[in-house]
């Protein structure tokens, strides 16, 4: 069985398990996790994804059996800053102000 945890969005969850259902397989959901026994799954969710356009979703997988569909989130929508140079994140825009100095940067 392959578990596909949606991330609490129970309304993409019910979608994905009709979409397995057209595909013809065996799918049920529990909450916001779809539940299915297919092989390949990841290039049914990148069909899935495509199809549907939800460009902004990406497929985790998190071992064999358990996969995560969920929207991107920018740490900047949290208020965060991320380092260009090396991808650090930080609290604060001193705290990056004060980061880039060790990359030579003194923006």
């Amino acid at each position: 069985m392959i578990f596909i945890d949606c991330a609490f969005d129970n309304e993409i969850a019910q979608e994905l398990e009709n979409y397995l259902k057209d595909m013809g397989f065996s799918a049920k959901t529990e909450e916001s996790t779809v539940i299915v026994d297919v092989n390949e799954v990841e290039r049914f969710l990148a069909y899935f994804i495509m199809e549907t356009n939800r460009t902004e979703y990406i497929i985790r997988k998190i071992d064999p059996t358990n996969f995560i569909l969920s929207k991107v989130v920018r740490i900047e929508d949290f208020g965060f800053q991320r380092c260009e140079m090396c991808g650090c994140v930080l609290s604060s825009e001193e705290e990056l102000l004060t980061h880039r100095r060790t990359h030579g940067i003194a923006r």
